[in-house]
């Protein structure tokens, strides 16, 4: 209908447009539309329409725009304040106001709440709502609403004052503002303004506040203009229309009466229906008239939804050679799309333009530039160093983020500056001064020493925020910084696809930054300073409150967008997709800030998702399409009580994935389908040059991905053996790695997994995990074998025995064990928040000693009657990590057969009566090896320690010392499993096995091992690096592995 205060019955819209076209005064009308979209569109369409293609003069607005140019022309000057500078001011009014319902959040209330409050308040102020009549409200409710309410009409109250004072307004502001000016003021405005203006239309709107009706009203009273409103409104359907009955009331009080409208669009068959019908009434006989023409996809899931929708646009694009700009897609909640679509449609080539707003705070430079400052307000806090650094926008710093990583896990810093300095230089100062140096100790203090060069650049750059700075000070501090980096050509200079975002991003930060400091120079002035923290709280704020978008490339592409985008705008062919309730209609969720009468009933929220989808519907000229999932993830979807409701009116034709089955539309699925033929009917295949795809490197592929499938540890290059057709070089390489040491670590990783040998040992890849302030379980193992080490050590030199030691002698030993414990423990600098229960398991629960780790041990060391004496202690071998002092090196290494052997073993035990030895592991888990382990080779360590043991002593020490078993002494702090555990190839052991037994189970165990460790390293040497053969490789080996996602053991399981 046409709303008018005009004295006429009928109107044709269209025609008064297009006359004024066709003379070139196109100017006397001004437009009034809700959207800046709607701007564009409108213009775009009536340059279109214009003789030769041309219009001057066109005058359209938003109400908003229209509101703010009047205003300003009376009152000289209008600053409308942005949404983002808003949020900053309302967080400063949280924090003035004595709140008591929002008392918790006084210091800083979340972000999600300030967003609420603030779209609540403006929500408020658009509908002429003031603190004074909101605290009026309050005071006809109880309770926590009451003082809700209270607390907000008090936020709100010092909001607007602080906005008065400043001088600053919002769109409800200058509503207000203009309504109370006289009518002379008012028409000598729009008179100066639009001096032309004959006619003004308002079109496309859902609804209008009643403020902005006062100003409709102050328009439609203008002498020699006539005004005209479109307003879509039905009283006889309530479903649809009736939130708009109290809007229509306003306009039929002023005296606007319904005309008219008689411009053909108004005269559609399929809008009348669905305006008098839709959500009330079901057709006897379903209107069928508009089959060919209206389309349902049903689709699987979002994904399957998005490429249905995506073929069909191509379709419409190449078969009917519809022009991309002529087609829309709409979402209710485009953000369950979004992502879907950029993928999906640039797959199948489609151009378009996406309407998906982003938080700047989300953006990667804008992440980086606030984690580069929040590198000095956290004190070098690791986490901010590689948010700043990880985004690759600070390249000519020169800054090695990736090897701070590694350092901070290595070294264990968390933050500190100073912390970071210290350790750094500790450790280089221990590997400069260790006797026994590793093979990578150079690489490792080049490694800390460029971390401390790295670390004082990033603190040099950063001394500009050393101290408070006034807001001027800031704003120019952190532009220089920003430009020092080179950041705006680090910009430019990344990839194609995110150039244009990261961009628009970062212009709206450096803006953002501009409004912040010149809110706080009109709060506090330009003389006082604050510190860093004040500054980067302005900004998060603001930030995570700040969205920015793509801008619309005119008649590029395909629009894909809201349906609260398309109100008033027209499209040949329109997709509504995501029909299903909880997207369309949405579930009511009431919005809790609103009070009492002025909340908005689930009744309302309906009607208001009922509206959006009839106005959509009336938006489409020759198609209409309409989508819904049948499923997300593993929750089934229910199709929308919307579509139900259309169907009871409409017969449609119907299309799901078989409607596409026969054609190709994009790259992808040619591919897939060249995989699904047969070598020869893919040579047959005659392809067009611009494929450009070459069958014969696919067959290739094609038979290698086989072999890989049905012969996945057969002996090919492609299943993880090395082809004997490798260069000398190469051969070279892996003779090499023959050649070098080897740890029973590093057979036993191969004996599991070769492939995963190869990656950490010829590749030597490796992930690094984030650092941590608890005492992990390696080093905590490494802790308690430097104690014990130390302790038999100062134990020999007293003399003492712990088997059957008498009470004074098991004191004194207590009292030194203890006394190395916390001394060791101390040296750690541990922080007692994430250390206390590992030091209290290991010296004693709530200070009791016999309740720790320690104690247990002395009283299994106290009844071992085996016969046996600890003797060596932490024995090394070979080139192994030599950090600690607490460890026994001999001169000689250990070899087995041609096989080079490292290694540390933590202690060997001599009977002197029977010259027999035993090597005990010490071990923070109660597990020991099985007999199949040892068999397999998967379990080389004690095997490989006994013979280490008995070649070490006899080459050093002279002696003939036999090897009669090997023990897992388990220092786990359990009852059930403390204690020594023999290791044998026998499921179960006898426990009457004599000495000589003993031995002979020892030898047959060392001689398994040896000659694992020759056929392992053998297999090395000729480049066998295929997948884990285990059968039971899952619980073995790639459980817990780090590189499960690169291999290809899933498609073998």
């Amino acid at each position: 209908m046409i709303l008018t205060r005009q004295k006429i019955d009928r109107i044709d819209i269209d025609f008064l447009i297009n006359e004024k076209l066709k003379v070139g005064k196109i100017g006397e009308i001004l437009f009034i539309v809700p959207t800046k979209r709607k701007i564009r569109y409108l213009t775009r369409e009536l340059i279109s329409l214009s003789p030769g293609k041309a219009a001057t003069g066109l005058k359209i607005e938003t109400i908003g725009s229209f509101a703010e140019k009047l205003l300003a022309e009376i009152e000289g000057e209008v600053n409308l304040i942005s949404e983002e500078a808003s949020i900053l001011l309302l967080s400063h009014s949280f924090r003035r106001v004595k709140l008591k319902y929002f008392s918790q959040y006084k210091e800083q209330i979340p972000f999600g709440t300030l967003e609420r409050v603030k779209n609540v308040i403006s929500e408020y102020k658009r509908h002429g709502i003031t603190p004074e009549k909101l605290k009026e409200e309050a005071e006809t409710l109880s309770g926590g609403e009451k003082l809700k309410a209270l607390d907000i009409a008090e936020v709100f109250d010092d909001y607007q004052i602080t906005l008065e004072k400043n001088n600053l307004r919002e769109t409800g502001d200058i509503y207000s503002s203009l309504t109370k000016k006289e009518k002379e003021n008012f028409d000598g405005a729009f008179s100066f303004i639009y001096p032309d203006v004959r006619y003004t239309l308002v079109n496309g709107f859902d609804e209008f506040t009643a403020p902005e009706v006062e100003i409709i009203n102050s328009a439609s009273e203008l002498e020699e203009t006539e005004l005209f409103i479109s307003f879509d409104y039905f009283r006889y359907n309530p479903a649809v229309f009736s939130h708009l009955n109290s809007c229509h009331d306003r306009f039929t009080a002023r005296n606007f009466s319904e005309i008219k409208d008689i411009s053909p669009a108004a005269q559609s068959k399929f809008q009348n229906i669905v305006r008098e019908k839709l959500s009330i009434k079901s057709l006897e006989k379903k209107e069928i008239s508009f089959r060919d023409f209206i389309t349902q996809i049903e689709a699987s899931d979002r994904e399957e939804e998005v490429e249905l929708i995506a073929k069909e646009s191509k379709k419409l694009l190449l078969n009917d050679k519809v022009e991309p700009e002529k087609i829309c897609i709409v979402f209710n909640l485009i953000g369950n799309y979004s992502t879907i679509i950029r993928d999906r449609f640039n797959v199948y080539g489609i151009p378009f333009n996406l309407t998906d707003r982003f938080s700047l705070s989300t953006s990667p430079p804008v992440k980086s530039l606030l984690g580069l400052l929040e590198i000095l307000e956290n004190d070098f806090y690791y986490k901010n160093i590689f948010r700043a650094f990880g985004g690759g926008f600070m390249g000519t710093l020169g800054v090695d983020f990736s090897n701070l990583l590694k350092v901070s896990v290595e070294l264990k810093i968390i933050s500190g500056f100073d912390n970071w300095i210290n350790k750094l230089n500790s450790k280089i100062s221990e590997l400069e001064l260790a006797e026994n140096q590793t093979e990578n100790f150079e690489w490792r203090i080049r490694s800390y020493k460029k971390a401390i060069i790295d670390l004082k650049k990033i603190n040099k750059m950063l001394e500009r925020f050393f101290n408070k700075l006034t807001p001027d000070d800031f704003r120019e501090n952190i532009l220089f910084l920003i430009y020092n980096l080179d950041f705006p050509a680090s910009l430019l200079n990344a990839s194609a696809d995110v150039v244009e975002n990261d961009t628009i991003a970062f212009n709206s930060f450096i803006k953002v930054i501009d409004e912040i400091t010149n809110l706080i120079k009109l709060e506090s002035g330009n003389d006082e300073k604050f510190p860093l923290h004040f500054y980067l709280n302005q900004l998060r704020t603001t930030s995570a409150f700040t969205r920015y978008n793509i801008p619309e490339k005119p008649g590029y592409g395909v629009q894909v967008t809201t349906l609260n985008e398309i109100r008033g705008l027209s499209f040949d062919y329109l997709f509504i997709g995501g029909l299903n309730d909880g997207d369309f209609p949405t579930r009511f969720t009431p919005e809790i800030f609103f009070s009492g009468s002025f909340a908005r009933e689930e009744f309302q929220h309906q009607v208001e998702q009922r509206y959006l989808f009839y106005q959509a519907l009336c938006t489409w000229k020759k198609r209409l399409y309409l989508s819904y999932p049948q499923t997300d993830g593993k929750r089934d979807l229910v199709q929308s009580s919307f579509l139900q409701d259309f169907n009871s009116l409409f017969e449609t034709k119907k299309i799901n994935k078989d409607h596409f089955k026969d054609e190709i539309y994009s790259k992808e699925e040619l591919l897939e389908l060249l995989g699904k033929l047969t070598a020869g009917q893919r040579k047959e295949l005659k392809l067009p040059e611009e494929v450009n795809i070459d069958i014969d490197r696919i067959n290739r592929a094609i038979e290698i991905d086989k072999m890989r499938i049905e012969q996945p540890f057969g002996e090919s290059e492609f299943t993880g053996f090395i082809s004997k057709d490798i260069s000398d070089e190469l051969k070279n390489k892996l003779s090499e790695i023959s050649e070098r040491e080897f740890s029973a670590t590093q057979l036993e990783n191969y004996a599991k997994c070769p492939y995963k040998y190869f990656v950490e040992n010829v590749l030597r890849l490796e992930t690094i995990a984030e650092p941590v302030e608890e005492l992990e379980a390696f080093e905590y193992g490494s802790l308690i074998h430097s104690i014990l080490y130390e302790f038999y050590t100062k134990l020999k030199v007293k003399s003492i025995v712990l088997f059957n030691c008498n009470d004074v002698e098991f004191k004194a030993a207590e009292e030194l064990l203890f006394k190395i414990a916390e001394k060791r423990f101390d040296e750690l600098n541990l922080n007692p928040e994430f250390s206390f229960y590992e030091r209290e398991k290991l010296t004693g629960i709530n200070g009791r000693r016999n309740q720790s780790i320690l104690y247990k041990f002395l009283e299994e060391e106290r009844k071992n009657d085996s016969g046996y004496v600890p003797e060596f202690f932490e024995l090394s071998f070979g080139k192994v990590k030599q950090e600690e002092k607490s460890s026994e090196k001999f001169k000689e290494g250990v070899t087995a057969g041609k096989v080079k052997l490292r290694g540390k073993i933590d202690r060997i035990d001599i009977n002197e009566s029977e010259k027999t030895l035993k090597v005990i592991d010490y071990k923070l888990g109660g597990t020991k090896p099985t007999s199949e382990d040892l068999l397999t080779g998967i379990s080389l360590q004690l095997p490989l320690y006994l013979f280490a043991a008995k070649e070490l002593i006899k080459k050093e020490l002279g002696g003939e010392y036999r090897p009669a078993g090997a023990h897992i002494f388990s220092l786990k702090f359990n009852e059930k499993d403390f204690g020594k555990k023999n290791i044998s190839l026998k499921a179960r052991r006898s426990k009457t096995e004599n000495i000589e037994e003993e031995i002979v189970a020892a030898e047959e165990m060392i001689k398994i091992c040896l000659e694992m460790v020759e056929k392992f390293t053998a297999e090395i040497s000729q480049g066998k690096f295929n997948l884990s053969t285990l059968k039971n490789r899952e619980t073995k080996v790639c459980r817990f592995c780090d590189f499960k996602k690169i291999c290809r053991i899933q498609e073998v399981d």
